[in-house]
């Protein structure tokens, strides 16, 4: 299907429905320089999970990723592109509460996002990258002056190699969010799947 974000580009997205919905997530995928998009195997595999606790979710692929159009950017203008998987979401599940997921690239936009809409209710940003990277990502602004106000869970590997725990760690705790690191767990979460999605379902049922 296509969806339009924000700024006016169609958007490639799929729509996971579940039985009887509690909520609904935007999930953002991982960098697209580096092979990321929406059906990246983490991103499947926790989409299966939260349709399965009730949670509906949105994948789509950032402008200039697969059939969606635009230019792939540093994770600022991707922000329109999670907003407008948000009001794709909100057609299809009216009043209920959302959500927003992202790893890696994806998480530093989603947490953009949840800063950028005042009707999210939760964010999960999982392996974020917080820290710019010249012609890769912009990383995140201090969280000062972010300002999230929705509950907000980082997730993040002790034995990531891509993002630094420790800089993960500071972010959280100056936005005050909740923060977790899943022993023996590296960037990708390779055989920690289910560890990761028991640690996201049960933060989106508690706050959502």
């Amino acid at each position: 299907m296509k969806i339009r974000s924000r700024d006016g580009f169609n958007l490639e997205a799929s729509i996971h429905e579940a039985a009887d919905p509690i909520a609904g997530v935007v999930f953002c995928h991982p960098h697209p320089q580096f092979g990321g998009t929406m059906d990246a195997p983490l991103v499947l595999a926790l989409t299966d999970a939260m349709v399965a606790a009730n949670l509906a979710v949105i994948r789509f692929n950032f402008r200039g990723v697969g059939q969606s159009e635009g230019e792939s950017g540093t994770g600022e203008a991707e922000v329109a592109d999670a907003l407008g998987a948000m009001d794709a979401l909100r057609e299809t599940l009216g009043e209920a509460p959302l959500g927003l997921a992202g790893w890696s690239f994806g998480g530093a936009v989603a947490i953009r996002a949840a800063a950028a809409d005042e009707l999210w209710r939760a964010c999960v940003a999982i392996a974020p990258a917080v820290a710019p990277r010249a012609g890769i990502t912009s990383g995140l602004p201090s969280p000062e002056e972010l300002r999230v106000k929705v509950p907000l869970l980082i997730v993040v590997g002790a034995n990531d190699q891509n993002v630094s725990p420790d800089a993960c760690r500071d972010w959280a705790n100056g936005a005050g969010a909740r923060f977790e690191v899943m022993p023996g767990a590296n960037h990708f979460f390779w055989a920690k799947y289910d560890d990761l999605a028991k640690t996201v379902c049960e933060f989106f049922i508690e706050v959502l």
